[in-house]
């Protein structure tokens, strides 16, 4: 067989039929490709649908199981697969049709570890002229940190099982997919890129009340500090090259902005805990050749002066000035309402 998508669920009823129906959409047998969806524990109409599928297609294997995280789900689903290759493709996306030939065609003539591809961000809906453009192939590339996400990449199972890569860390809620791509990157010897579209990605406008509930916010926190530790332990263990230096301050610099954003107390504690460690104040590593943070797409002065403090929060007077920041937009949103 030559692929196993991987598909982990929670609550995701309204796209899963969208994300399914692209999956099944494909130019090769349904026998040479399984979709292994893991429902963790939804609690909507997922289970319902799953099970359709399964009961539709002989390709669609559905796993139940309580509500662990996604990467926990993801680690069952590795489990299961019985594919050469393994494609973690998330409930509210959707893939290119008719993808999977040229797929296979291109991993089977380099036996790569790692084949990269396209992938398009997209709020909500696509809209009917990128609709278009996509079936013709005339959108590009929106979302370059493919080192950042699972979806991005196909990767070799037996390449996985034999450096024993999985989400060794379930209890990280956000941020496993950087953590784990870095860990595949460390290990990998060959890597393919496709530079074009596969994978579509969507952003849920909707949810940004969501986002900025103090409640997320503190449980993003709580992730990206243990990826930044993780990262640092493998820094100081010797792993010195630009790929570490890299991803630890990217990962520090994502954490540090969201500290800013705490109440008082809740700050000083969340920087007494990163002091202890060693990463506030800290000296950005000489290996690091990030040139701008990635956060905002801006090319005024205002995104350009963000982005330039941004890439400082790792400094005492940085992290002073954003906070600064931070608390006149809180103050200037509380006049606007």
């Amino acid at each position: 067989m030559f692929l196993s998508v991987i598909v982990p669920i929670y609550n995701g009823q309204t796209y899963l039929r969208q994300c399914l129906d692209s999956l099944l959409a494909q130019d090769i047998p349904a026998r040479e490709y399984e979709i292994v969806c893991v429902n963790d524990g939804s609690r909507d109409g997922s289970g319902e649908i799953l099970r359709e599928y399964g009961d539709r297609f002989s390709n669609v294997i559905v796993i139940e199981q309580e509500n662990a995280g996604v990467a926990a789900a993801r680690n069952t689903g590795l489990k299961q697969a019985r594919g050469a290759y393994v494609w973690f493709v998330d409930a509210d996306d959707f893939v290119q049709h008719n993808i999977l030939g040229k797929m296979r065609a291109t991993v089977e003539a380099e036996n790569c570890d790692r084949l990269v591809f396209g992938a398009y961000q997209f709020a909500d809906e696509l809209a009917p002229e990128e609709v278009n453009l996509a079936s013709t192939g005339g959108l590009s590339v929106n979302a370059p940190w493919y080192d950042a996400v699972v979806w991005r990449s196909l990767l070799k199972r037996s390449f996985l099982e034999e450096n024993q890569l999985f989400f060794r860390y379930p209890q990280i809620t956000h941020g496993e997919d950087g953590l784990f791509m870095y860990e595949v990157a460390r290990c990998q010897k060959s890597c393919v890129e496709m530079g074009e579209i596969l994978y579509f990605y969507r952003v849920h406008s909707g949810s940004a009340e969501t986002e900025r509930s103090p409640e997320h916010l503190r449980k993003m926190l709580r992730s990206h500090m243990a990826v930044t530790k993780i990262l640092a332990d493998y820094y100081a263990g010797g792993s010195k090259d630009s790929m570490t230096a890299n991803k630890l301050t990217a990962f520090l610099w994502n954490t540090l902005y969201e500290i800013t954003q705490l109440p008082s107390k809740e700050r000083r504690n969340a920087l007494r805990d990163l002091a202890q460690q060693g990463l506030f104040p800290y000296q950005r590593p000489a290996a690091c050749t990030m040139l701008c943070s990635y956060v905002t797409d801006r090319n005024d002065w205002i995104g350009k002066g963000f982005d330039w403090l941004y890439r400082h929060l790792h400094t005492r007077w940085g992290f002073a000035l954003m906070t600064v920041l931070q608390q006149l937009w809180r103050l200037a949103a509380n006049v606007r309402r």
